[in-house]
């Protein structure tokens, strides 16, 4: 598994093949056969599983996101229930990081980039979605394809905040009428941002679609 970055304490999304109801856990020890998990909760309801049981299981690997099923192989009982899952024989890719996108209203800040020495003009929007690559926002200008805008924003992390500046450029552009109001939607895509800086936008992602699916 180590190929793949599933390790300990790395969380998961988890699902009984052919229901599409997904519950979230934590990988707590990996041994030489087998993979064990914490019971998974969607909400306060726990999955519960049985021996023979195959499973789908997600998870968010070095810039990518990756999925494999597995068989429920039993349940351990030391301190706390743990369920095993034997080990894949197969691991995909379902989704580039750049394309795993969040569907979410977050405050974001856009301006022109300034001549010479002049500070930039900031604009409060809203962003529509989200993803380590760019993201959708209501503006209330249009700008042509190409154009490189200045991006603002801030996302909460678990622990601290993430703040991001970049520069962006237009890649789609569409006018919506909003309370008799001319808006543009503008797709941004995100201009020299450092690897760091979109594995932490894409772990956040990670970890509010984890929340959405505890919540449903």
């Amino acid at each position: 598994m180590k190929q793949v970055g599933l390790s300990v304490s790395q969380r998961i999304q988890i699902a009984l093949v052919g229901i599409p109801d997904y519950f979230v856990s934590v990988v707590e020890d990996i041994t030489a056969n087998e993979i064990f998990i914490a019971v998974p909760y969607r909400g306060l309801a726990p999955l519960v599983l049985s021996p023979g049981d195959r499973v789908k299981v997600n998870f968010p690997g070095d810039g990518e996101l990756f999925t494999f099923e597995s068989t429920v192989t039993g349940k351990r009982e030391s301190g706390i229930a743990l369920y095993g899952l034997s080990f894949p024989e197969k691991v995909e890719r379902i989704q580039r990081r750049r394309d795993v996108r969040l569907f979410v209203l977050h405050e974001v800040y856009y301006a022109e980039v300034p001549a010479g020495k002049e500070q930039p003009v900031f604009k409060k929007a809203k962003a529509l979605d989200i993803s380590a690559g760019g993201l959708r926002l209501v503006a209330e200008n249009d700008y042509p394809l190409g154009t490189i805008l200045l991006i603002r924003f801030t996302l909460p992390m678990r622990n601290n905040a993430l703040e991001t500046f970049t520069k962006a450029k237009v890649v789609r552009q569409e006018p919506i009428l909003l309370d008799k109001q001319r808006l543009f939607h503008l797709g941004l895509e995100f201009i020299d941002l450092p690897q760091g800086q979109k594995d932490k936008i894409f772990s956040y992602i990670f970890w509010k679609m984890m929340e959405q699916s505890r919540l449903r």
